[in-house]
């Protein structure tokens, strides 16, 4: 877009601004510096009044644009009923009661990724609903897709066309690969992202098969965030500028960013990094150990001496105080000698009074959780994070809540929206299409 990325600027040496930091801080307010102490008025919510367009589906692009919902944002979610979200369709969940499968509105995958927003059904495979689009992009501050790289020029509001119709319209797109070019069209789903960003070459351990990562690990991840601080930025440069842009996300360029210092790694030494388990060059012990029970384990993560210290004091397991291992490089040297004598110990512990404990020492821990346990037991999430929603089909949901938490706007997190369920509303408010032109519309199938 207009105001891109630029490369080249490396991290600060310590102390390097300090002079040029004192100085903006001991130079007069400017003039134009609003009043502070809450003398500005604001919004009820940060985003209020701000309109998005949603015609994005699944995961990452619905998360970015749901995390504007929670926020106030006036989400617009567009699909066609021939062709709605496949996050709709609980099909990708064997063994579930068969009305969840032909209900479109009861899908707790959808629900999740879609809290908030208000949904619109179009037809755009023809020329009045793609007219409807246009119309609508017009006046709506932001545009949300992550299909193909080139499916808004296809339905007639690629950027240009887009800006055309509003110079102040932001348009995030979120390809698989690029908006243009010879993979414009690739198409990618969870595993595919972590595969071919490399993601699975460092995971798992040295010698076996690549490890998997779950559910659609990227999706939820990194992608939408990615999405939505770009969109954020984008709304803030506009209020000084005026003027809107393009930004791409390319998901596999996002899931790539997960691979944290692999890559610096190999620029500065030339070798491959390969899988290393749960090793971990600056923390050890650094690894799952057995717990009592059936599946029960706790994470230990000993990042310095000091732990290691707290570790050994509290445990009281006499081949731990070895003075060999009163470094890190000495107990890099007996790795597997220490996690065979922990795991010893930590065989007759229960899981969450162990970590709870070991962090009351100091030392980083915590319990393999299963997702009954985070729901019911853990005392933070099940207090403050899992939100339950109640839908008309008379059903409940447990989504995500949102982990950023304003203290005077808190995100607001409701149900997501039926199929349709707002397209009277929204073409009549905000299009101000009559009864009688929506009604006309509805019999032939546009919406």
């Amino acid at each position: 877009g207009r105001t891109p990325f630029v490369p080249g600027r490396r991290a600060p040496r310590v102390g390097e601004h300090d002079d040029e930091v004192w100085a903006e801080l001991e130079a007069p307010p400017s003039e134009a510096a609003p009043p502070t102490g809450g003398a500005v008025p604001r919004p009820e919510r940060p985003l209020a009044g701000i309109r998005v367009l949603d015609l994005s589906w699944i995961i990452a692009g619905p998360l970015a644009a749901r995390l504007l919902a929670d926020f106030g944002a006036d989400v617009i979610k567009i699909e066609s009923r021939e062709r709605p979200d496949v996050g709709r369709s609980n099909r990708l969940y064997p063994g579930l009661p068969e009305e969840i499968y032909s209900d479109p509105d009861v899908g707790g995958y959808f629900h999740d990724a879609n809290a908030g927003k208000r949904s619109l059904t179009l037809d755009l495979g023809c020329d009045e609903g793609r007219a409807l689009l246009a119309r609508l992009v017009a006046l709506s501050d932001v545009v949300i897709c992550n299909l193909a790289g080139d499916q808004l020029e296809r339905w007639g509001i690629g950027y240009e066309r887009a800006r055309e119709l509003n110079p102040r319209v932001i348009v995030v797109n979120m390809p698989t690969m690029e908006s243009r070019g010879p993979r414009a069209r690739w198409r990618g789903f969870g595993d595919m992202f972590v595969s071919v960003s490399g993601l699975k070459s460092i995971s798992g351990h040295a010698g076996e098969p690549p490890l998997g990562f779950g559910h659609n690990y990227a999706d939820f991840a990194s992608n939408p965030f990615h999405a939505a601080i770009a969109a954020l930025a984008a709304l803030d440069e506009r209020e000084r500028s005026g003027e809107g842009q393009f930004i791409e996300v390319s998901q596999y360029e996002a899931t790539m960013g997960l691979m944290g210092s692999s890559l610096l790694e190999y620029a500065a030494t030339g070798v491959v990094p390969a899988p290393r388990g749960n090793e971990d060059d600056g923390a050890c012990p650094h690894d799952f150990y057995r717990c009592a029970g059936e599946e029960s384990w706790i994470a230990i993560a000993v990042c310095s001496d000091e732990q290691w210290r707290a570790l050994v004091a509290f445990a009281g397991v006499e081949a731990l105080a070895d003075p060999a291992y009163a470094t890190l490089a000495g107990r890099r040297a007996h790795r597997a000698a220490i996690d065979a004598a922990l795991e010893a110990w930590t065989a007759g512990h229960d899981r969450q009074a162990l970590a709870e404990a070991l962090q009351s020492d100091g030392v980083p821990a915590g319990p393999y959780q299963l997702i009954d346990e985070m729901v019911h037991r853990d005392p933070t999430l099940g207090r403050a994070y899992f939100v339950e929603v109640a839908h008309p089909v008379g059903r409940s949901f447990l989504v995500h809540g949102n982990t950023a938490r304003l203290r005077r706007h808190p995100a607001q997190v409701t149900r997501g929206p039926g199929l349709g369920e707002h397209s009277y509303d929204v073409l009549t408010d905000v299009l101000g299409l009559s009864a009688e032109e929506f009604a006309d519309l509805a019999a032939r199938g546009v919406v």
